[in-house]
């Protein structure tokens, strides 16, 4: 007795591929999940949203800077030599002596690191442009030390002087 031999008619063009050789979709989605989170880090510096990012978070120091300058005002009835007595003095909340600044906020406009130098100065002194605050102790103001407009890649905020805000 002969065995029938099957004959495909159809002859397969591509070689079968085996379970074995071939990506499971747990795999594909765990690799399209990084390449999406790498993506999402990456794609922001080039697109310019770090620059918002900068100016949102100077403008906030800031803001912290002066409501702290304000805070000290009203618990020591007086407004601060320097800056840095901000993280010197401690006062009282419910019991608990906290200084007015645990460490000086930094300014994100001169530098993509931050910058938290404090120049101690009087108002007609004029600004040295290289980043940081400037404190003005005859005002009891913070400004940032930046007296240069700022350039196209701020987005909206081009033209703009930081030491103004």
């Amino acid at each position: 007795m002969q065995l029938a031999q099957k004959v495909c008619v159809y002859p397969r063009r591509y070689p079968r591929i085996s379970a074995s050789n071939a990506f499971t979709l747990l795999e594909l989605l765990i690799v399209i999940s990084i390449i999406a989170i790498l993506a999402a880090t990456i794609i922001p510096n080039f697109i310019g949203f770090d620059t918002e990012a900068r100016l949102a978070a100077s403008k906030t120091n800031l803001s912290t800077l002066r409501t702290r300058i304000s805070l000290f005002r009203t618990k020591e009835g007086r407004y601060p030599d320097e800056l840095e007595e901000l993280l010197e003095v401690t006062y009282n909340d419910l019991g608990i002596e906290k200084p007015y600044l645990d460490s000086i906020p930094l300014e994100f406009i001169s530098c993509r690191e931050g910058f938290a130098e404090i120049i101690n100065q009087n108002l007609e002194e004029s600004l040295s442009s290289t980043g940081g605050w400037v404190y003005y102790v005859d005002k009891a103001l913070v400004i940032i030390n930046w007296d240069e407009p700022l350039d196209s890649k701020w987005g909206k905020a081009e033209g703009e002087m930081p030491s103004k805000w």
